[in-house]
């Protein structure tokens, strides 16, 4: 009698562990908030200064160019890039944008390291929006090209 519960025990101590190890199993995690903000941040950066080196340039910049501005940063393939050269004054207006929702998460983020510009935002029809900014222009090339929601960060690359 004694062993039958005995085996009861062990059989219902086994099949908790079984339960809760499976429910403590490491989910494949993506990249933080921060990171991918960071890493926007990054490839904007490499952006502006391929902009200075090629100060006619308009259109997207493929990746490929932008290695020798990249270092050893690997940029996420999320990211899709604008370059056009300003009309008024020297220098170029680069945008960067997501081409995946999976990138919304990065926007706070984004806007923290951005400091609260206006060119730091979240594309809404033909402007990008942030808080406590009046919105801002998107390029005419860009104008209701982007989704609404995804994240966008403008910057001038001038000398």
């Amino acid at each position: 009698m004694y062993l039958t519960w005995v085996i009861v025990a062990l059989a219902v101590l086994t099949g908790a562990y079984a339960l809760l190890d499976a429910e403590s199993a490491p989910l494949a995690q993506g990249p933080s908030s921060m990171a991918l903000a960071t890493n926007m941040s990054e490839y904007q950066q490499a952006l502006v200064q391929f902009a200075l080196a090629n100060p006619t340039f308009a259109g997207s910049v493929q990746t490929s160019y932008l290695a020798p501005y990249l270092g050893s940063v690997v940029a996420n393939p999320i990211w899709m890039n604008y370059v056009e050269p300003n009309t008024s004054y020297g220098g170029s207006l680069v945008v960067v944008y997501a081409s995946a929702v999976a990138a919304t998460g990065a926007i706070p983020a984004m806007e923290q390291l951005a400091q609260g510009s206006a060119l730091a935002g979240v594309a809404e029809g033909a402007t990008v929006v942030s808080p406590g900014n009046p919105p801002v222009s998107l390029p005419a090339a860009l104008a209701n090209g982007i989704p609404n929601g995804m994240p966008v960060w403008m910057a001038q690359a001038y000398d």
